[in-house]
């Protein structure tokens, strides 16, 4: 008879097996894409391991692939320091940028031998694996560059991914592996169908899908879903060297990690980027969407010589050809238009539906009839589509060529599609709606729900779960005729919701009505500038709000502001004063009877705009101008306005103000004015507008003479960094902009070399 002993024996060798065929069927499914089993016979290996385990609990050992189904949920991620800096690449956008690229290597490096190894540049989400002894201890993000979170329970889901390398041979006592998690594009329909089945908010991209399931604290909602990871490179090693770049794909393949099946070594920097076009011509062959190439120097002996900046290595690059923007064609069947929250008309094309850069399109935005009449678009035309930083769809021209006669031209309706009320066209506010369509009844069916959509919003009131399927139902079904109604619903009004049809109904459940409730709950005690910011008031976005928040108690002290009508009646009166100067060329030809009144008065409105800029000079409030304040004044005097403050009485909703400037001593940003451009490593473009926030600073959208410093990060647009340097204002890097909020001590002033930027001495 065999002893509990000798069992357990044979269990443990039978288990050390399963582990070790299960590893190597994955390999075959997930990297070589060359499967032996079927499903059914993997499930039996994946069922014998399982039960084996639970009969013998000592012998689940952590890199079993039991454990890829998910662990218990995490309260939050651990931050964790890289052992070596994970940098971000420089862009280069042309051959001339590479050839310039190729001349500082071969300047810096004389006499070595120049060769650059090209693969594809993955549109993923950046990480690293740990392994100590050949075992996967440790999965991160980038972060920071510096620093990243802990997501080892969710990268220990993902299946192409070894538990363990070098299982008969003694492995390296530390090898840290780098590359990209991604969502194969194919899978994204997949994810998006049943996050909207659920009434949650649906992915824009394969990309932030990624991004979304890797932050996840349970790690099993990660387990469900498909994402996959290839890797290109290593970070701390200790036992294991790699002479070049070449070497360490190939290492990385005999180990069992996906590496990008496409990629060269090149001689030189010409066969480089012939080499990129063809990588692009052959993107289909790729599991993964590319966003460019990486071309890096292939003889890793060479990197230390050439050094690093803060942000990003010497030796490699991202090349990102502006010719390389994705598009497609199809033919354009339609033209509706759509009203938005301000009463905006969007012209929108209805378009066959085409697949391109992860996911199909079937809508894209006109912008306005202006546009649609420059770039004569037609109804009926074959068009060229592309996603505008690889997320919105637009029409790019009409393939005029093609045209058969049948073709129509586009006309903005008259009145409203929705309600029905006349629709005007404002060409006088010298802003982007110059040349928009308006519908001027606030009492719209589609600019309240709009209106709810945007109340509901992350940056206004975060009320998850309320996007735009179950705002447009609340319309729908008359649960709501305001959008302040939702907070008046019931936990069975809400969880009966019907998303869907009559005869396909889809109900939005018990457990996202209450995840609804609870957020309407919590906004309550928002502060004042949120729910300004919320009420989606013409002109008011989010930096406007801060300011008029940071000077008023509370919306009614809004409602008859002074200081906004200071704000409204000076430009008044410096137009009317530059209108009458007396040295105006046109007035000193009048008889002198009347330029004497006229003197008169321009002396006495000079008094007037001295004394208004007094007022307004005790308040920092620089990016809220005459336009913005007549807006806000009378948004709160009309109807619709003076409704919105009754119902939020009703509520019992009663925004908090903002610290004042007596008050807040502890804000030394108080007053001066931000801009962000490009890509931050340390933390993204909102995270970096609260840290402002948070010190009393405003974050706004575009560089002005008013603007008080620009944040760049890499990649920064060239619009906002040639404005800033029009009008010699301030630009900072990352390093500065973090020396700035404190988190290190401020560094030397030096010149920032990728893009120029400077910071001289003090800024503030």
């Amino acid at each position: 008879m065999e002893t509990s002993h000798t069992a357990r024996e044979k269990a443990g060798h039978r288990a050390n097996f399963l582990r070790r065929e299960i590893q190597r069927h994955n390999y075959l499914y997930y990297v070589a894409a060359n499967p032996e089993l079927t499903d059914r016979e993997y499930d039996a290996l994946y069922d014998e391991l399982q039960e084996l385990e639970t009969k013998f609990p000592d012998l689940k050992t952590p890199d079993s692939p039991t454990n890829r189904v998910g662990g218990e949920p995490l309260k939050e991620f651990k931050t964790v320091r890289h052992l070596v800096p994970m940098l971000s690449l420089d862009k280069k956008k042309d051959t001339a940028d590479l050839e310039r690229f190729d001349a500082r290597i071969r300047r810096e490096l004389p006499g070595e031998q120049i060769r650059y190894v090209v693969e594809p540049k993955v549109d993923g989400v950046s990480i690293g694996l740990r392994y100590v002894n050949g075992r996967f201890m440790l999965g991160t993000t980038r972060g920071d560059g510096t620093s990243g979170d802990d997501i080892t329970n969710n990268l220990r889901t993902l299946h192409c991914i070894p538990m363990r390398i070098m299982e008969d041979q003694m492995p390296p006592a530390l090898l840290e592996v780098r590359g990209e998690a991604y969502l194969p594009p194919v899978k994204l329909a997949e994810i998006n169908a049943a996050l909207s089945q659920a009434g949650e908010k649906t992915f824009p991209n394969a990309r932030n899908a990624t991004a979304g399931s890797l932050k996840q604290l349970n790690p099993a909602v990660v387990a469900g879903r498909p994402l996959r990871a290839v890797f290109y490179a290593v970070g701390a090693t200790e036992g294991i060297t790699f002479s070049s770049q070449a070497a360490t794909l190939e290492t990385l393949k005999k180990l069992q990690f996906p590496v990008p099946q496409l990629w060269w070594i090149c001689d030189t920097i010409g066969e480089a980027a012939a080499r990129a076009e063809e990588l692009r011509s052959r993107e289909s062959e790729l599991p993964y969407e590319i966003d460019g190439v990486v071309i890096k120097l292939d003889n890793m002996q060479l990197w230390s010589k050439l050094g690093a900046t803060a942000t990003h290595p010497v030796h490699a690059i991202a090349y990102k050809p502006k010719h390389w923007m994705k598009q497609a064609e199809t033919r354009l069947n339609a033209i509706t238009v759509q009203v938005g929250r301000t009463g905006i008309l969007t012209p929108v094309a209805e378009l066959e539906p085409v697949f391109l850069a992860g996911s199909t399109i079937s809508r894209a935005t006109l912008h306005n009839a202006d546009e649609i009449a420059r770039k004569d678009i037609r109804i009926g035309d074959q068009v060229i589509i592309e996603k505008a930083g690889m997320v919105i769809p637009a029409v790019v021209r009409a393939l005029v060529e093609k045209r058969t006669g049948r073709e129509k031209k586009f006309q903005m309706p008259e009145t409203c599609p929705i309600c029905g009320n006349n629709v005007i066209r404002n060409r006088n506010s010298g802003n982007d709606e110059a040349v928009a369509s308006r519908c001027n009844n606030l009492q719209c069916p589609a600019q309240k729900m709009r209106r709810l959509e945007y109340m509901a919003s992350r940056h206004a009131l975060d009320i998850e779960g309320l996007g735009g399927v179950v705002a447009n139902a609340l319309f729908e079904r008359e649960l709501t005729q305001e959008p302040l109604d939702v907070f008046k619903l019931t936990l069975p009004q809400l969880a009966a919701l019907n998303l869907g049809t009559a005869s396909e109904p889809r109900l939005l459940g018990a457990k996202n009505a209450q995840r609804i409730l609870d957020a309407l709950e919590q906004s309550r005690a928002l502060p004042l500038h949120r729910w300004l910011f919320a009420l989606a008031i013409p002109e008011v976005g989010e930096a406007t709000a801060l300011q008029i928040a940071a000077i008023h108690r509370n919306l009614k002290e809004i409602t008859n502001s002074p200081i906004l009508h200071d704000i409204a009646i000076l430009a008044e009166k410096e137009n009317e004063a530059d209108r009458i100067n007396p040295k105006a060329a046109a007035n000193r030809k009048k008889p002198e009877e009347e330029r004497l009144k006229l003197a008169d008065r321009h002396r006495a409105l000079q008094a007037e705009i001295t004394a208004i800029k007094g007022r307004l000079d005790a308040y920092k409030i620089p990016e809220v101008g005459p336009v913005v304040a007549r807006s806000v004044l009378a948004y709160f005097q009309s109807d619709a306005g003076r409704q919105t403050l009754r119902q939020l009485d009703e509520l019992n909703i009663h925004p908090s103000a903002n610290p004042t400037p007596d008050t807040a001593g502890d804000k030394p940003l108080l007053g001066k004015t931000f801009v962000l451009t490009g890509v931050l490593a340390s933390m993204s473009r909102d995270e970096a507008a609260a840290r402002i926030q948070a010190l009393g600073g405003i974050v706004t959208s575009a560089v002005s003479q008013k603007t008080s410093c620009l944040i760049a990060g890499e990649a920064p647009g060239s619009n906002k960094t040639d404005q800033a340097a029009k009008f010699n204002i301030p630009m900072l890097n990352e390093q500065d902009f973090l020396a700035l909020l404190g988190n290190r001590p401020a560094p030397k002033s030096k010149p920032v070399k990728k893009t120029g930027m400077h910071h001289q001495g003090e800024l503030f």
